[in-house]
């Protein structure tokens, strides 16, 4: 009898391990595991957070996730707590043009540092050699850096994301041996920023002997990594284009990213061959830049779309699953306000340095293009040491050298030596008087104060303006005098101030400025009389009328106590709204592309009204009306002399800066002209 129950036994335990796997995990209680696969892509992997979504309200357990690139951004935080509601509230929100650059909100800039970087398109920062700009990355990623730190707030120590709420685990690449590297513990935002560290584009993160760039290279849809982990079933949200044909690739900017999606295509269909549920989001006509606010609502709604015509097959994998206990509902991950976030080291440096490079260039139909070189290198950290340069090419040269350092906690001592080549033509009364073949050297020392919104300066500076020829077209008493050599000694205080949202175009805030000057031309005298006196300031205010209207209202002016004067003090307006564009004291005033001398004493009132017809493009239109006379009581009398000007013209917001184009008029040319200007005022 023993013997047979033996024989029973014996027989039961064979069947049992010949039942199939998923039969035997059943009856041992255990359900198949669900893995949640998502593909890098960029901009395009905004679709991510959609089809999770979906996934979800099929009622589909996630057992792990693995990522790459965008994947694992995408990824990691769902793992660690935030809900898709959450994620979905994060991508849209965010400034992706400042997050994925090194910039900062303007607002959070000190004024002095505005005034130097607003200038040039195109600006990079470095630490020790001007040649890291082009090693590892364009950017630095600083921004990118502490973005994930702080949503990675209660993760800023190396763990097994095997202890996350759902384990994670995402792709890098190591350059080094060419490797793929699947990272399952770490520093959560160090890990993501590794996945996602775009070759020449991004620094990339070197860890224990690697040098790790986005995994896309080498496995851009990792379903095998999720095999291995020991996924029973995969579901892959898969945001890659399609292939395009030989008449789609056209530009160079298709050839490269037609490259780079062959090098990611690595084990690509065979990852696609293992997914159970296979989500592929159209993304056709948008690529990894698609960071704007339209492109990320459309993939947002595209991903849903894809998951949504995958619901039959989610149904059904639900049921396969088999009895299944009722999913809790995730609650929004809420870090502690008491949690004090420190940026991770390796992804974000704490105190840049201030040394940078940058390159400007715009073109108008006065000056013909223009370029504009310039840098700085900070040697000394503690005392905000520095010296600078900036190199002007065009019709107007100029090049200057500038040192600045702290000798106190909060004001800055500076230098500054610059030499100005001037060709030059001026105009009275709309008619072209001269043509002025000049250069100027000036030494200046000033201090400086300078807070987010404020700038505080005084200082001396000693001119000398030498003029080479004089090509007038009539005799012109007030102008005789230019010929002679002008050499001055003067003294100055200036306050600023700026709060607009934008250095072009600004949709809100204020920016004024006052200046006084004390002219001398031996340090004490003008002349041989008293000091010339000047005064000047200006004042603009951006309101916001509707969202697409905007009205800027200004005013403007300046008074000089001495009517005998030479060229470099004269008041002169031009231009169309940039202060101090032709020379340094020139007013703005529509109707007026050139330099035309006024009177004296003169008040600029203006009124310039922008439409954005889209989010780019806009109209607009200015007026300005000048009080004016050689005589202070002058400028308040309302006679035939005063002068008034307007323009419409239409403007287009560019990576390069403004592209406007205007018609224009004014009672002082009596003729209508036309002005366009590409780029950056400088």
């Amino acid at each position: 009898m023993n013997r047979f129950f033996r024989y029973i036994l014996f027989g039961l335990l064979c069947a049992l391990f010949l039942l199939p796997t998923d039969a035997s995990a059943q009856r041992r209680g255990r359900r198949k595991k669900v893995a949640v696969v998502l593909s890098g892509g960029g901009a395009k992997g905004t679709a991510h957070v959609s089809a999770l979504k979906v996934i979800e309200d099929a009622g589909i357990p996630i057992d792990m996730i693995v990522g790459t690139s965008m994947g694992s951004i995408v990824g990691a935080l769902y793992c660690s707590g935030y809900t898709t509601h959450q994620l979905d509230s994060i991508v849209r929100a965010q400034n992706w043009t400042l997050l994925l650059t090194d910039g900062q909100e303007r607002g959070s800039k000190s004024m002095d540092v505005r005034q130097m970087e607003e200038r040039y398109v195109v600006s990079a920062a470095f630490d020790k050699s001007p040649w890291e700009v082009i090693e590892g990355g364009l950017l630095k990623g600083n921004n990118i850096g502490r973005f994930f730190s702080e949503l990675t707030a209660d993760h800023l120590d190396s763990m097994s994301y095997n202890n996350l709420p759902i384990p994670f685990a995402c792709v890098a690449t190591d350059i080094v041996s060419g490797n793929e590297v699947v990272m399952h513990s770490g520093i959560l935002a160090e890990s993501m920023r590794s996945s996602m560290a775009i070759p020449g584009v991004f620094p990339p993160i070197k860890k224990n002997g690697m040098v790790l760039v986005d995994g896309g290279l080498v496995n851009n849809y990792p379903v095998d990594v999720a095999r291995r982990m020991g996924a029973d079933v995969v579901i892959g949200v898969d945001v890659t284009d399609k292939h395009k044909t030989a008449d789609q690739i056209n530009s160079t900017g298709e050839v490269l990213l037609r490259i780079l999606d062959v090098i990611c295509s690595n084990k690509y269909k065979e990852n696609v061959a293992l997914t159970d549920v296979h989500i592929n989001v159209d993304v056709n006509g948008y690529s990894s830049a698609s960071f704007s606010k339209v492109a990320i609502d459309t993939l947002i709604e595209r991903g849903r779309q894809a998951a949504l015509d995958k619901w039959d097959a989610l149904v059904e994998l639900r049921k396969r699953l088999g009895r299944i206990e009722p999913i809790a509902v995730r609650k929004p991950k809420i870090l502690d306000a008491d949690t004090v976030v420190t940026p991770v080291a390796s992804i974000y440096n704490d105190n840049p340095n201030a040394s940078f490079i940058g390159l400007g260039a715009r073109f108008d139909t006065e000056e013909l293009a223009t370029l504009l070189l310039g840098g700085s290198y900070e040697f000394n950290h503690k005392r905000k040491a520095r010296a600078g340069f900036e190199l002007r090419l065009g019709k107007r040269m100029f090049g200057k050298l500038m040192f600045e350092f702290k000798p106190w906690r909060q004001w800055t001592m500076g230098v500054q030596y610059q030499h100005t080549s001037n060709d030059t033509k001026v105009y009275n009364n709309g008619v072209h008087m001269a043509t002025l073949d000049y250069y100027d050297e000036a030494a200046r020392l000033f201090f400086l104060r300078s807070w987010h919104k404020m700038l505080v300066t005084v200082g001396a500076e000693w001119n000398y303006s030498h003029y080479n020829n004089l090509l007038s077209q009539m005799d012109w008493v007030d102008f005789v005098q230019t010929r002679v050599n002008d050499r001055s000694c003067s003294y100055y205080a200036k306050i600023a101030f700026d709060s607009q949202d934008a250095s072009a175009m600004p949709r809100k805030g204020m920016k004024w400025s006052l200046r006084y000057s004390l002219f001398t031309d031996n340090m004490h005298e003008y002349d041989g009389g008293l000091p010339l006196h000047i005064v000047e300031g200006y004042l603009d205010m951006a309101i916001p009328v509707s969202r697409m209207f905007t009205l800027i209202p200004s005013a403007s002016g300046r008074l000089v106590s001495n009517r005998n004067t030479h060229l470099n003090n004269l008041n002169v307006i031009g231009g169309i709204d940039t202060y101090g564009h032709y020379m340094e004291h020139q007013i703005p005033f529509a109707g007026v592309s050139h330099i035309q001398i006024v009177p004296n004493n003169i008040l600029v009132l203006g009124m310039k009204v922008r439409h954005n017809v889209t989010l780019n493009n806009y109209l607009f239109g200015i007026g300005n009306y000048a009080l004016a006379g050689n005589a202070l009581e002058k400028i308040v009398t309302v006679n035939s002399s005063n002068m008034y000007g307007v323009a419409l013209g239409y403007g287009y917001k560019s990576p390069i800066g403004p592209i406007e184009f205007n018609f224009n008029w004014s009672n002082i040319t009596e003729s209508i002209g036309a002005f366009l200007n590409i780029g950056y005022m400088f």
